[in-house]
């Protein structure tokens, strides 16, 4: 009993430790925000018409949106192909896509660029999509792999009697069994989407399509650094964070199902 205390202990005070070095960068951006004009900093990134804050919102939201949904049909699918329907080579792909985790997304970040570049799809939504999707698919993955193999074979071959179809078996039976997963992978796919930096940044150029990341790089542009920029940029940072921690708030409940339901087969 004083043995799994004193780990119980430890692995708060663990935590703990880790929830401050997360807070204390938040705690430090969101002081440096309130610079000189205060909350009147948040006012102007809103307000100031050559941030156009409210478009990048919704390019933001749009290009996390789209993405979440067609990685979570992406992924489902394999997932289900890959835990159910046996096939030649089945598991030598799963872990060729599954090695591809290894490569740094920095190291593909060029042959990326001229392949979008290739089909003319720099400055436009589905240029800034489809890497997002490529990069997110293959970790989602794992996790849809891992909860189909959670549930009974036995529903599926009952289905099957019945006279039931492999997709009708797919989307009648087993996505309304794997809403858990369903919002894990939309809640992470929508995270990662959100935050984003490194994508856009190398396909856009059109300010009107800036997701809210380069918010904060779009008006240091030929501008001083002086204190005041810098406590706006820091705003700009702040407001960007917002929208993803609610979303990770809410849903944590979801989030925790969803990851562990496959760790323990049925």
């Amino acid at each position: 009993m004083k043995r799994k205390l004193s780990t119980t202990i430890i692995m708060y005070i663990v935590l703990f430790i880790f929830l401050i070095l997360w807070l204390i960068p938040i705690a430090i951006a969101f002081m440096k925000s309130l610079n000189i004009n205060g909350f009147g900093n948040y006012l102007w990134v809103i307000t100031n018409p050559d941030i156009n804050y409210g478009r990048a919102v919704f390019n933001s939201a749009f290009i996390s949106i789209a993405t979440a949904v067609i990685v979570i049909l992406l992924t489902s699918l394999a997932g289900y192909a890959f835990s159910k329907m046996k096939f030649v080579g089945s598991n030598v792909l799963y872990f060729m896509l599954l090695a591809c985790l290894a490569v740094p997304g920095a190291a593909v970040m060029m042959p990326e660029f001229f392949t979008m570049k290739t089909f003319g799809l720099t400055n436009t939504y589905t240029g800034l999509i489809i890497p997002m999707v490529a990069f997110n698919a293959l970790q989602m993955l794992l996790l849809w792999r891992n909860y189909m193999d959670g549930i009974p074979n036995e529903i599926i071959e009952a289905a099957r009697v019945d006279g039931c179809s492999t997709f009708r078996i797919y989307w009648g039976i087993l996505m309304p069994l794997s809403l858990p997963m369903i919002a894990t992978t939309g809640v992470l796919t929508f995270v990662y989407s959100w935050n984003d930096y490194l994508t856009p940044l190398l396909m856009l150029r059109d300010k009107n399509l800036y997701p809210i990341t380069l918010v904060a790089t779009s008006f240091m542009d030929g501008r001083n650094h002086t204190e005041e920029m810098m406590a706006e940029m820091y705003a700009a940072l702040i407001l960007m964070m917002i929208p993803s921690v609610i979303v990770y708030l809410i849903s944590q409940k979801w989030l925790q199902e969803g990851m562990t339901s496959g760790s323990v087969k049925s």
